[in-house]
């Protein structure tokens, strides 16, 4: 288990979501928005909550080891579930429409021209 403090505020969660965090955050830092994650913390009454943390391209964590008394990787790994993590960037599409077809060549067109170099 981990406790990583974030914003000011720290939690506890498994090492499996630490470490998707902490690889997340390399990807959230190379973007120019914040993002939300949900995830899964051990709250002082020893039950879990969902917490969301809302991640910056200037999010820093510190992480340390927390000792749990008598929690098994097993046990761990069934009460954290993985965050579901936002995808970051551009995400494509596939136009379905009459015009997809015409779309692609004036997109190829354009393409070609500028491999010739618009005409010189």
């Amino acid at each position: 288990m981990k406790r990583i403090t974030h914003n000011g505020g720290s939690i506890v969660t498994s090492n499996t979501s630490t470490t998707a965090l902490l690889d997340y955050i390399t990807s959230v830092a190379d973007s120019d928005h914040s993002v939300s994650v949900d995830v899964t913390v051990l709250e002082a009454n020893d039950e879990t909550a969902v917490h969301t943390l809302v991640l910056s391209p200037n999010s820093e964590f510190d992480v340390v080891d927390v000792d749990i008394e008598g929690m098994t990787e097993k046990e761990e790994a069934a009460r954290f579930p993985l965050p579901e993590m936002p995808i970051i960037g551009i995400i494509g599409t596939i136009e379905t429409t009459g015009d997809a077809g015409r779309t692609a060549e004036d997109f190829n067109l354009v393409a070609s021209e500028i491999d010739r170099g618009l005409g010189q």
